[in-house]
C-alpha cells in the first residue's frame, strides 16, 4: 500500500517536502487571518495542528527530529532577540518598576507551585514545573508584538519581563533539575547535579563572552559598515549554539548574554533587526507550526487537567497583575495590558535550547499529562490572549506595517 502511495504522491515521503507544504499553507491561512484583522501567526497554528499528529499525522516528533537543528537555529534567533531587547540600565534606574517585574515572574512560578500541590502533584514534580511557569514564552511574544508592530512603554516593559523571567527559571531550573535527577540511583546526588547545572550556565556565559569577542574584534579590523554587520553577528550567534551544542552548556544564557551585550556594550549602529526581519517572521511560523503538529487534543479531554491547566493559566495573569500594583509609572491599563501578555509559558526543551517543542520525561505520569496540557493550551491560547494583551495597551500599530 505505501508503495503505491509513493507512487501517486512521493513527496508525502519527503520531510523537506512536508515543511515547505505546512509552510506555505501557513502563509495562505495567515494572510486570510490577517485581513480579518486577526493574528497572521495563527496560520502557522492551524496549519500545523492539520498536518500533525491531530490532523493528517504527516508531522511527528521522529520527522521534526530530522530538523533538530533548524529549530534551535531559529529559537537561537529569538532568545538572543530577547536578551537585545532587555535594557539593563532602565532595569537599574527604573527601581520600583523593575523590581515589579522580578516580582511578577517570581510570583508566576510561586502560586503555580501552590496551584500544583493542591492538585495533588508530588513536590518534585511540582516545583520543576513551577520553575518552568515562572517564565513567559520568548517566542510568542516576540511573534505577536512582530505581528502586530508594536511598541510602547508596555510591551518594552513586557520585553523586559519576559529576559527576566526567563533568567530567573533557567537559574531555579538548576536545583530543580538536580532535585530530580537525584532521584536516579546512578546520579552522584544533589551537590554532584548541582554543580553539573552550575557548570553548564558557567561555561555558556564564558561562550558568549568569547563568540562576541569575535564578533567585536572581527568588525573593528575589518570596519565592517552597519548594513554588513548582521551576517557576521548571525556567524557568531551560530558558532555560539554550535559550542553550547557540543559542551552541553547552556545555550539560552549564553544567547541572552549575546543579546544584551550588543544591547548594553555595543555602541555603533545596529541594523541587525531590520536586516533579518523576513528571516525572523519565517523562524516565527515555523516554531509556532512545529509546536501545534506536536498538539495532541485528547491531552486537554480530561475535564481534571483541562481545568487545572485554565486555572494556572488566570492564576499566572491574575498574580502578574497583583505584582504591579506597586508601579506607578503605568496606567491600570498598560498594567492589565502587561499581566494579560505576560500568560504564555515556555517549554523545558526551550529552556535548554536542546529540542524546542519536547517534554522533559524525568516527570512522573500526573506531572507530565499537566504539563502537556499546559503546552497543548499554550499553543492555542496564549498567542491569542498576548495579541489582545497588546491591543488592550494600545500600542499595536498593523496599519503601518
Amino acid at each position: 500500500m505505501s508503495d503505491r502511495i509513493f507512487e501517486l504522491a512521493p513527496w508525502l515521503f519527503s520531510p523537506l517536502a512536508i515543511i515547505g507544504a505546512g509552510l506555505l499553507l501557513a502563509q495562505l491561512i495567515g494572510l486570510g487571518l490577517a485581513s480579518r484583522g486577526l493574528p497572521k501567526l495563527y496560520g502557522a497554528v492551524i496549519a500545523g495542528l492539520l498536518v500533525g499528529v491531530s490532523g493528517l499525522g504527516l508531522v511527528d516528533s521522529f520527522l521534526l527530529s530530522q530538523f533538530q537543528e533548524l529549530f534551535n537555529a531559529a529559537t537561537a534567533l529569538v532568545l538572543f532577540e530577547v536578551g537585545r531587547k532587555m535594557d539593563l540600565q532602565w532595569l537599574w534606574r527604573s527601581g520600583r518598576e523593575g523590581m515589579s517585574l522580578v516580582l511578577a515572574s517570581v510570583l508566576r512560578g510561586a502560586v503555580s507551585f501552590a496551584c500544583l500541590l493542591a492538585f495533588g502533584l508530588p513536590g518534585g514534580d511540582a516545583a520543576f514545573i513551577a520553575v518552568v511557569l515562572i517564565a513567559a514564552s520568548p517566542i510568542i511574544f516576540a511573534s505577536m508584538a512582530g505581528d502586530s508592530n508594536a511598541s510602547g512603554v508596555a510591551t518594552f516593559a513586557g520585553a523586559n519581563m519576559v529576559g527576566i523571567g526567563n533568567v530567573i527559571a533557567l537559574l531555579a531550573l538548576g536545583p530543580a533539575f538536580a532535585w530530580i535527577k537525584m532521584q536516579d540511583p546512578a546520579s552522584g546526588g544533589f551537590g554532584a547535579e548541582l554543580g553539573g547545572q552550575l557548570t553548564k550556565l558557567a561555561l555558556g556565559a564564558v561562550i558568549a563572552g568569547v563568540c562576541y569577542g569575535l564578533y567585536a574584534v572581527a568588525t573593528r579590523v575589518t570596519r565592517a559598515p552597519a548594513r554588513q554587520r548582521p551576517a557576521m553577528l548571525l556567524a557568531a550567534l551560530l558558532m555560539d549554539l554550535g559550542l553550547c551544542s557540543v559542551t552541553a552548556s547552556s545555550a539560552l544564557l549564553s544567547l541572552l548574554l549575546m543579546g544584551l551585550m550588543l544591547r548594553n556594550a555595543e555602541k555603533r549602529d545596529n541594523v541587525f533587526q531590520a536586516q533579518l526581519k523576513t528571516g525572523q517572521d519565517i523562524g516565527y511560523a515555523l516554531l509556532f507550526m512545529m509546536s501545534a503538529a506536536l498538539v495532541e487534543i485528547q491531552q486537554l479531554i480530561n475535564p481534571a487537567v483541562l481545568g487545572l491547566a485554565l486555572l494556572i493559566f488566570a492564576l499566572r495573569i491574575g498574580i502578574t497583575r497583583v505584582a504591579l500594583i506597586g508601579s506607578s509609572a503605568w496606567s491600570a491599563r498598560k498594567k492589565n495590558a502587561m499581566a494579560v501578555s505576560m500568560c504564555s509559558l515556555v517549554s523545558f526543551g526551550t529552556l535548554m535550547v536542546d529540542n524546542s517543542l519536547g517534554i522533559y520525561t524525568g516527570l512522573g505520569p500526573a506531572g507530565a499529562q499537566v504539563i502537556a496540557s499546559l503546552l497543548a493550551l499554550n499553543v492555542l491560547i496564549a498567542p491569542a490572549l498576548t495579541w489582545w494583551g497588546l491591543k488592550i495597551a494600545g500600542e499595536t500599530h498593523e496599519e503601518e506595517d
